[in-house]
């Protein structure tokens, strides 16, 4: 499938003489994703450096006089996802590559390690690792209210288990932690989903079967040809959409991702 992503970034820059801005929106190109063409617009125009992550995305950064600054992104990208194996067998975590190993441990914003027992418990019965996973999603989207601005940015998989509401972070911040206490490795993904409503940047995840990593969407049950990876992380900690130095008030962000 093709993609049509963009979005814009609005700020009014308080900080002398300026402020610098670290954004992860640019959409990301692997062997599942290819972007075919993009284009980066700043408002007054600022010297822009593409800086790559440790998965292969890119992180934009620049610096912005004070006064009113925008970046404005589009892209066309291809997203071609392989159908999910009818069966994964479940691999013995302690032969895991170490690079994939990491990502069974609790971190930050997923702290796993308090799921142990509850995860065995609701999910222990599914011994095919990818029934296991669809059966996380299956029950966060059951159980986690979607309640949009309760949240600080700051809540935790623990928080979301005893609040039961949240946002796309939330629910996925939940999911990992799931996954994780049952021995899958599994890692945080910002992105653009098609079809979200409303429309906005997205969170999921993606778990590592079969050899390779395959991608999961615990809230709205969106496809993964439909979603274009923004970047990876542990959790939403490692893998921020913007990091700023110096005083800065925000504009409301516009999001938009549809098939081209």
């Amino acid at each position: 499938m093709t993609l049509s992503v963009g979005c814009t970034l609005g700020y009014q820059v308080l900080a002398t003489p300026s402020a610098a801005f670290t954004l992860n929106v640019l959409a990301h190109t692997d062997a599942q994703q290819r972007v075919l063409g993009e284009t980066i617009v700043t408002t007054p125009p600022v010297a822009t450096e593409l800086v790559p992550d440790a998965f292969g995305g890119r992180t934009l950064r620049c610096d912005a006089p004070i006064g009113p600054f925008e970046l404005r992104y589009e892209a066309t990208v291809e997203v071609r996802r392989p159908p999910l194996p009818a069966a994964v067998p479940a691999e013995l975590p302690g032969r895991l590559p170490l690079p994939i190993l990491s990502y069974t441990q609790p971190s930050r914003y997923c702290e796993s390690d308090r799921f142990a027992r509850i995860a065995w418990e609701l999910f222990g019965s599914h011994l095919d690792r990818a029934e296991q996973v669809r059966a996380v999603c299956a029950w966060v989207d059951a159980h986690i209210d979607y309640t949009p601005n309760v949240t600080d940015g700051r809540t935790s998989a623990w928080d979301v288990w005893i609040g039961r509401q949240g946002v796309c972070r939330d629910y996925t911040h939940l999911a990992i932690a799931f996954c994780r206490a049952l021995s899958i490795p599994t890692r945080y993904v910002s992105a653009y989903a098609a079809g979200l409503e409303p429309m906005d940047f997205h969170a999921c995840f993606e778990v590592w079967l079969g050899g390779e990593w395959r991608l999961f969407d615990p809230t709205d049950n969106i496809s993964s040809e439909q979603i274009a990876v923004i970047a990876r992380g542990q959790d939403a900690a490692s893998a921020p959409l913007t990091t700023i130095f110096g005083r800065t008030n925000v504009v409301p962000v516009k999001v938009t991702c549809s098939a081209a």
